[in-house]
């Protein structure tokens, strides 16, 4: 009997045991979740920041690209709304004065060319020996026994 006392009262310690660990694990595993629900979520909002950040700058170069292409239809509506008075009134680029001088000197570079009219022919340097067609069939200087 005096063994029976101390088993029963072990028996009875490990399932209360066993209950209050179940009790706190239960606490423990709801915790976790909760900070891993807040870690979720801080998560997505930073991910949220960042979005919003990369769409605005999106958007703001968006609007700088359409504000240029604004502009320059403007610019090419004023090009083709201009009048054949206005354009009359321009400097042009090539002038008459620079297809006069163009003329002029085009001509001045013929005049000053002489006309080269030759009956005779070009000299010919075949006829002639020199270097190494010098000689006749003799041996070359490698040839030659030394």
């Amino acid at each position: 009997m005096e063994v029976l006392v101390p088993l029963a009262l072990l028996v009875v310690g490990l399932v209360i045991g066993f209950f209050v660990g179940r009790f706190f694990q239960s606490k423990q595993g709801e915790t976790t979740a909760v900070s891993a629900e807040k870690q979720v979520k801080e998560i997505l909002a930073q991910q949220a920041q960042h979005h919003i950040h990369q769409s605005r700058q999106a958007l703001t170069s968006i609007e700088s690209q359409c504000a240029t292409l604004r502009q320059q239809i403007e610019d090419y509506e004023g090009l083709l709304a201009k009048s054949p008075e206005d354009e009359a009134s321009a400097i042009p680029y090539f002038g008459e004065q620079t297809t006069t001088y163009l003329r002029n000197n085009i001509s001045n570079s013929d005049k000053s060319k002489p006309k080269k009219v030759t009956d005779a022919q070009p000299k010919d340097f075949a006829n002639s020996s020199s270097g190494l067609f010098v000689g006749g069939s003799g041996q070359s200087t490698e040839e030659k026994p030394q």
